[in-house]
């Protein structure tokens, strides 16, 4: 039985012996490779001087720059649509006043109470009349608002509604709770 086939022309038995003949090297050359690695591993190979100068010139790893080097970077927030920074209160004039925001009122016949949230972060304040909140006095609280008084001067909160959702909101929830 022949190694190659009859009908092979001289230029394709060729290109065959050739593939063969470097399979066999590539061979030699992974065994003589995985033959090395326990020595390698080991360090019998390596003396102890030249092990210890290894170490001597292994790369150092960089150094962060300080913080304010990357102001650029914190100062266009990533998750800010403008990526401008946030704007800051314009000053102490209004004080706490310019945090507060009327979240609720409940008013039964006993009593009447607002919601106030305020601070960072925003946490909700249950007032009565009367009541103090950084500051401010609640003076009165009537249906649709409620009044502050701080020192001589007087503030007023008010209700404020929401715009009823789309009707397109509206199908597209009640199809997501039905399924």
């Amino acid at each position: 039985m022949p190694l190659l086939p009859r009908g092979w022309s001289a230029a394709q038995r060729i290109a065959a012996f050739a593939l063969v003949a470097v399979c066999i090297g590539l061979a030699a050359a992974i065994y003589s490779e995985v033959s090395a690695a326990p020595e390698a591993a080991s360090g019998a190979s390596l003396p102890v001087a030249s092990a210890r100068q290894a170490k001597a010139e292994a790369p150092t790893l960089p150094t962060m720059p300080p913080l304010q080097h990357f102001s650029a970077v914190t100062e266009r927030p990533l998750f800010s649509p403008s990526r401008q920074p946030p704007l800051q209160a314009s000053g102490d004039s209004e004080g706490a006043w310019s945090s507060f925001v009327l979240a609720g009122i409940v008013i039964t016949p006993d009593s009447r109470e607002a919601l106030i949230r305020h601070g960072t972060p925003p946490t909700i304040a249950h007032l009565r009349e009367g009541q103090d909140l950084e500051g401010w006095v609640v003076r009165s609280i009537l249906p649709d608002r409620v009044v502050f008084a701080g020192g001589d001067t007087l503030h007023e909160l008010r209700l404020t509604s929401k715009p009823p959702p789309s009707s397109s909101t509206n199908r597209a929830s009640a199809r997501r709770s039905f399924r």
